[in-house]
C-alpha cells in the first residue's frame, strides 16, 4: 500500500452549529477555511454524545475529545471498571470498601461520601453510589451523609447540576434509608490551590456554621438566577446535623482522580491550617480510585488502562511530532499513548510556552517542520480560546478565529508544497457565555466540528465523505495514510468512496440493465401481438 505523510491540524474549540446558534463564522473572518472547505472534500462531523463514545447529549472537551479520538470512539471509562467489579461482587469484597464501613461500625459513627455530579456524570455512577450506600446500610451503618460537589463538567461555567441533583435524590437518597445530602458546593472547593475557599468550606462542614437551605433543589435554582454556576457555586448545608466529627469515616467516590487532593489534605491534617481550635480527629479517609497529588489515601481499585489506543497502532518506523501548548502537551501525549509511561522512541513533542503568541508560533514551527519533511505525522493542536490569556469577549473570539485561519493557511500551503495530506478538524467546540456590550450571549460551537481533507491528489471527485461521521474516525484515516489498514478500519473510515471510476462503472451497469430490460419487454410485446405467445 502506498503511504503518505500526514498533518492533523486541530482547530480545537471551533465548531459548526445549527442556524439557531450564534452565527460567528463568516468567510471574511476565516477566508482560508472557507477556500479549503469549498475546494476539498468537506463535512461536519459529530463532536458530542454517543457518536464519539460519550453520554447521550454530552459535549466533548479537551480531555474527553483526545480520549475519544485516541480510543477510536470507545473511550475507557472508570464507571465501567466499577460496574464490572459490582457485577462480580468483587467491589463489596474490597478491603478498602470494607475498612471504610467497618470503621464507622466500630465507632458507631457516620460514613461521609464525597460525590461529584455534573454534565459528565453517567447514570451508572448514580446506581453505583446507590449500591454502595445500600451495602453500607445493610451492614449496619446508621447514617450515610453525601457531600455533593457540582461541576463535574467538560465545559466550565455550566448550570446543569440541578437536573443531576434530582437524579441523585430520586435514585439514591430516597431509596437508601438514613442516606441524606448534607452539603453542596461548587467545584472550586476541590481545586483551590491557595486553599482559602477550601478552608472556609471545611470550617462549615465540621462546625455546622454557615448557610443552611433544606430545600436544596430550590436553592440551587435561585443561585443560578444570581449568576452562580456549577463551578463557583457558594457552599451551603442542608442541615446543621450530620456534619463531620471525630472517628467518622470518609469515602471519596471519585471517578476523576485529580479532584479533592487539596481538600482531603485539610481533612487529614487540619492542624497545619488551624493552629488554634478544636477539629475532628481520627477520621478514616479512603477513596474509590487513586487521588492525584495525595498518595497517602488508600484507594479501592486500580484504574485499568485501555486496550486500544492510537500510538499502539502506529508503525514503529513512522516518526511523529506533537506541537501543542506547553500545559496541554503532556496530557495529549499520555492520552494518545493509552496513559502508559513508556513511549515509543519515534514520538517527539515540541511545547509552545507563549500562550498569547500561540497561533503565530504554531504557524512558524509547523511550517519549518513541514519543510524539513522528517516527520511522517505531525499533530498540531491549536486551541481557539485559552482562558488563561484571552479576554472573555466576542471580539477576542473573532480575533482568535482570524489568527487560527492564518495558521491553517500556513499548514495548507506547506502541506501542498511538501506533498503531505492535511486533515483539518476539531475535537471539541465551545459552549460558554461571552461578554457582549452589557449582556451575556450564549456561544454554542459544540455539537459538530468541521472536517476537511486536502492534498495534491485529493479532490471532491475522487474522495467523498459521509454526513453522519465523527472525529474519532480521523484516527483511522491517519493510520491508513501511513500504511496501516484493517478490515475494521475500512468499515469505520470517514472516506466512503475513493474510486470515481468504480462509481461510473456501477452507473453504466445500471443503465445497461435498464436498457436490457426494456429490450426484453419490447420483444415480449412483439411476440405477444403477433400471436407467437
Amino acid at each position: 500500500m502506498e503511504t503518505k505523510k500526514s498533518v492533523l491540524f486541530l482547530m480545537n474549540g471551533f465548531g459548526l452549529e445549527v442556524p439557531r446558534s450564534f452565527n460567528i463564522y463568516k468567510a471574511t473572518l476565516m477566508p482560508s477555511l472557507d477556500k479549503i472547505s469549498n475546494y476539498y472534500p468537506f463535512v461536519s462531523v459529530f463532536a458530542s454524545g454517543t457518536e464519539i463514545g460519550l453520554n447521550k447529549g454530552q459535549l466533548s472537551s479537551f480531555k474527553a475529545g483526545y480520549t475519544a479520538f485516541s480510543s477510536f470512539g470507545k473511550p475507557h471509562k472508570k464507571a465501567n471498571v466499577i460496574q464490572a467489579k459490582m457485577d462480580d461482587n468483587s467491589f463489596f469484597n474490597s478491603p478498602v470498601v470494607s475498612a471504610t464501613i467497618n470503621y464507622a461500625l466500630q465507632n458507631e459513627s457516620k460514613v461521609h461520601v464525597l460525590f461529584c455530579i455534573g454534565e459528565r456524570t453517567e447514570d451508572s455512577q448514580f446506581m453505583q453510589l446507590k449500591n454502595y450506600c445500600m451495602f453500607a446500610h445493610q451492614k449496619g451503618v446508621k447514617e450515610i451523609c453525601v457531600h455533593v460537589f457540582l461541576g463535574d463538567n467538560s465545559i466550565k461555567d455550566m448550570k446543569v447540576s440541578s437536573y443531576y441533583l434530582k437524579i441523585l435524590k430520586y435514585h439514591v437518597t430516597t431509596l437508601v434509608p438514613n442516606c441524606r445530602v448534607v452539603s453542596i458546593a461548587g467545584r472550586k472547593y476541590l481545586t483551590d490551590a491557595l486553599k482559602d475557599e477550601i478552608i472556609g468550606y471545611y470550617r462549615m462542614i465540621v462546625s455546622g456554621v454557615g448557610e443552611v437551605w433544606t430545600n436544596y433543589e430550590e436553592t440551587l435554582d435561585k443561585k443560578y438566577e444570581g449568576k452562580e454556576n456549577d463551578d463557583n457555586m457558594g457552599a451551603f448545608l442542608t442541615t446543621r446535623e450530620n456534619i463531620i466529627k471525630s472517628y467518622d469515616s470518609v469515602f471519596m467516590f471519585n471517578y476523576e482522580n485529580s479532584l479533592g487532593a487539596e481538600y482531603l489534605d485539610i481533612l487529614q491534617h487540619p492542624e497545619q491550617y488551624f493552629p488554634v481550635g478544636k477539629f475532628p480527629t481520627n477520621i478514616m479517609i479512603n477513596s474509590l480510585f487513586e487521588i492525584e497529588g495525595n498518595p497517602n489515601i488508600p484507594y479501592a481499585f486500580e484504574s485499568s488502562l485501555p486496550d486500544n489506543y492510537f500510538f499502539k497502532s502506529l508503525p514503529d518506523d513512522k516518526r511523529v511530532l506533537i506541537l501543542a501548548d506547553q500545559d496541554r502537551i503532556e496530557y495529549i501525549s499520555k492520552c494518545l499513548n493509552g496513559f502508559r509511561n513508556e513511549f515509543k522512541p519515534n514520538i517527539n513533542v515540541y511545547p509552545i510556552a507563549d500562550k498569547k503568541r500561540r497561533f503565530e508560533l504554531l504557524a512558524q514551527y509547523l511550517g519549518a517542520y513541514l519543510n524539513q519533511g522528517t516527520y511522517d505525522l505531525i499533530i498540531a493542536d491549536c486551541d481557539l480560546f485559552n482562558e488563561k490569556v484571552d479576554q472573555k469577549t466576542i471580539d477576542q473570539l473573532r480575533t482568535n478565529m482570524s489568527l487560527m485561519d492564518k495558521c491553517l493557511n500556513v499548514a495548507y500551503t506547506r502541506c501542498i508544497e511538501n506533498d503531505y495530506t492535511l486533515y483539518c478538524t476539531s475535537l471539541y467546540g465551545i459552549k460558554t457565555q461571552l461578554f457582549l456590550s452589557k449582556t451575556y450571549e450564549q456561544i454554542d460551537f459544540s455539537q459538530k466540528t468541521p472536517f476537511i481533507i486536502a492534498g495534491k491528489n485529493v479532490t471532491r471527485a475522487n474522495t467523498s465523505l459521509p454526513i453522519d461521521g465523527n472525529f474519532t474516525q480521523v484516527a483511522n484515516l491517519l493510520l491508513q495514510n501511513m500504511g496501516v489498514m484493517s478490515e475494521e478500519d475500512k468499515k469505520a473510515s470517514l472516506v466512503v468512496n475513493k474510486n470515481p471510476e468504480a462509481k461510473k462503472k456501477q452507473m453504466f451497469l445500471l443503465i445497461g440493465a435498464v436498457i436490457l430490460a426494456f429490450l426484453i419487454f419490447i420483444v415480449y410485446v412483439l411476440l405477444y401481438t403477433s400471436g407467437v405467445i
